[in-house]
């Protein structure tokens, strides 16, 4: 049943529109990063909390999703923009279904999509650091310092953008 909520949930706002972080996920903030792995395209798995000394910035998003196309090229921008950091890397994590991986590949593609590192897990809206990291809605921007503490949660890049802009631009 909890899965069929998300699923609604994530329909809806793919539908209308969110901007309102669920109170869950504001939770995190300042807190340390969730047990949850992230599963590449070439099937290797990373864990985020071996992350540790390093920025990263998430999307989740989807290619059915149409908030989540905008979404994910204006992540591509800031993944450019912020591309001399070695400090910062860049996750675009696919909730897609698992008989949707042609469609995200050929997304990555045809919207050049290659500042990125890219996540799928096919698990749908049961991806393990979707649920890890609170995620009821995309598109879903979080960010984790480099101590391993989420730093930001939000709807959409405009926040996140915000967010890096005034964390690492002098």
């Amino acid at each position: 049943m909890k899965r069929v909520g998300i699923v609604l949930a994530l329909i809806v706002c793919c539908a209308v529109g969110c901007s309102t972080v669920p109170q869950a996920a504001q939770e995190l903030v300042g807190k340390q990063t969730p047990e949850a792995r992230l599963m590449l395209l070439d099937g290797e798995h990373v864990a985020l909390r071996s992350k540790a000394g390093t920025n990263v910035a998430i999307l989740f998003w989807a290619t059915w999703c149409a908030h989540s196309r905008g979404a994910i090229a204006d992540f591509e921008g800031l993944a450019e923009r912020y591309a001399h950091r070695g400090d910062l890397e860049f996750y675009a994590v696919s909730v897609d279904k698992n008989d949707d991986f042609e469609s995200l590949k050929n997304r990555i593609e045809s919207q050049k999509l290659h500042a990125l590192t890219h996540v799928f897990s096919g698990n749908d809206v049961q991806d393990e650091a979707f649920l890890g990291l609170r995620g009821t809605h995309i598109p879903y921007a979080v960010f984790i310092d480099s101590r391993g503490v989420v730093r930001f949660v939000g709807m959409g890049t405009g926040g996140l953008e915000n967010f890096l802009d005034s964390k690492f631009r002098s």
